[in-house]
């Protein structure tokens, strides 16, 4: 027979066990993370790239690998998955266990993409929050470039005749929406500027365009271009962005001109938001590290690029500046089109 004269537990007793089962479970992260940490990795890490292979972040993304891997001691697994302009790689990246075994290296064009989406109410399957930025291993100015017999000679004498003739002029891109579309549309839009946009199927058919004349102008990746300019069959202008190129140190920049216009096209790594900190800060350690292996130096300068360490929390601040930037540029783009 039940004792209906038991002792019911005391308020402090229940407020005891309830403790116990919240703090223990807690003490017991707060402890096994660091030493997850200072075990990562065990085995091996998928590093997504959000192009196909070949091209010029597909090349700058499997260096950062080759040499992240013997710092790590173990392998980087590149997968390329460029289908939806790089959109299903960062989705695939965001849903990704916060573990620390899958990273995705990205750029600004990703970023200009997204905010196409989103000024058109077609949400991706992530958003920039679902990331935590590790940093950034190298950068792309872009460079406005001319035919090699075009009558300007410095990029006064393009906005000269852009404004006394507007829509007379044509550029030519990559395609819609990217990094270099983009970038012109910046320039255009702080100068008050129109002129008529040609895209082709990528950054080397628009190179040709313009060696052969059959375009007024493009704003063209370092890789592409700087051969072609030091054997005089283009004419740089003016490097979009902030600072002058290394590899053409006489050509100045649109931020000394005093246009504020231009996106930084850098290649940097993200992980997914809730990856432990002791794991954010150890890939952190990492980006440094590889910025400043003078192997990894040499196979980015040699197509044309150059390495610039921007930490993490930096490249966030970076990431989330051009965002706003991008999605006022598309704003302002659609109320055109109305």
């Amino acid at each position: 027979m039940m004792n209906i004269f038991l002792k019911k537990p005391s308020v402090e007793v229940i407020m005891k066990k309830y403790l116990i089962g919240i703090v223990i479970p807690l003490f017991l992260i707060s402890y096994l993370i660091p030493i997850q940490a200072a075990e990562y990795p065990t085995k091996p890490i998928t590093i997504i790239i959000t192009v196909a292979p070949g091209g010029s972040n597909d090349i700058q993304s499997r260096a950062f690998a080759s040499l992240a891997q013997k710092i790590l001691k173990q392998p980087l697994v590149v997968l390329n998955k460029p289908a939806a302009s790089g959109m299903l790689a960062l989705t695939q990246a965001a849903q990704a266990p916060p573990d620390g075994y899958t990273l995705i290296t990205s750029s600004m064009s990703e970023l200009c993409v997204y905010e196409w989406e989103l000024i058109n109410n077609r949400k991706p399957g992530f958003s920039l929050d679902d990331f935590v930025s590790i940093g950034a291993f190298t950068v792309s100015p872009l460079i406005i470039a001319v035919p090699a017999n075009s009558p300007w000679n410095t990029i006064e004498d393009l906005i000269r005749d852009a404004k006394a003739s507007p829509g007379k002029y044509a550029y030519a891109s990559g395609g819609i929406n990217r990094i270099a579309h983009i970038n012109t549309e910046l320039f255009a839009k702080a100068l008050g500027l129109k002129f008529r946009h040609v895209p082709y199927s990528g950054g080397g058919p628009a190179v040709t365009a313009i060696v052969g004349g059959h375009e007024d102008f493009a704003a063209v990746t370092p890789s592409s271009s700087v051969p072609l300019i030091k054997g005089r069959k283009l004419k740089a202008l003016a490097i979009l962005g902030d600072t002058r190129s290394k590899f053409l140190p006489d050509v100045p920049s649109l931020k000394e001109k005093g246009i504020d216009a231009g996106l930084p096209q850098i290649v940097g790594l993200g992980v997914p938001k809730k990856t432990p900190t002791p794991i954010v800060n150890k890939l952190r350690a990492v980006v440094k590290q590889v910025c400043d292996d003078k192997s990894f130096q040499s196979i980015i300068e040699n197509q044309g690029d150059e390495v610039r360490h921007v930490p993490g929390e930096q490249f966030a601040k970076i990431q989330k500046e051009a965002s706003q930037k991008v999605a006022r540029l598309f704003k302002i783009m659609m109320e055109e089109k109305k």
